[in-house]
């Protein structure tokens, strides 16, 4: 199973986000087969832009970094997915984060946009809580 955010929108218009990535945000699986989870569909939201709930202006900052913590029981690798321009994409795996640990993810160097975050795990019960974004 494996999944990743698409959205043919452009947030640069202007427009107001719905959903986007903010602290204390959960991304989980609970499997007992080694799977992918796209965070940015399941838990986090549009991940690409970061507003404050009083915002009321467009548009949003692009989220720059995000810290995560492995809230969860068993070891998790974070796969950051970003690009520059619709229809690049790069993908970024951190090493492995064990129960209690904190990672700070970021597009990749030289690019300017986080498209999504993949919660990949060996199986069990795999939970990533958001601490900080920037």
């Amino acid at each position: 199973m494996y999944a990743v955010a698409s959205d043919s929108t452009d947030r640069d218009t202007g427009t107001p986000p719905g959903r986007d990535v903010r602290v204390g945000a959960v991304c989980s699986a609970d499997f007992t087969f080694s799977t992918e989870v796209s965070c940015g569909l399941v838990g986090f939201g549009d991940v690409r832009f970061h507003c404050r709930d009083d915002a009321h202006t467009a548009p949003c900052p692009r989220t720059r970094s995000v810290t995560l913590e492995n809230t969860g029981s068993t070891r998790v690798r974070l796969v950051t997915i970003s690009g520059s321009r619709p229809g690049e994409r790069h993908e970024v795996v951190s090493r492995a984060l064990l129960p209690g640990a904190r990672a700070v993810v970021a597009p990749r160097a030289g690019d300017t946009h986080l498209y999504d975050i993949v919660l990949r795990t060996p199986g069990g019960s795999a939970r990533v809580k958001i601490t900080a974004v920037s």
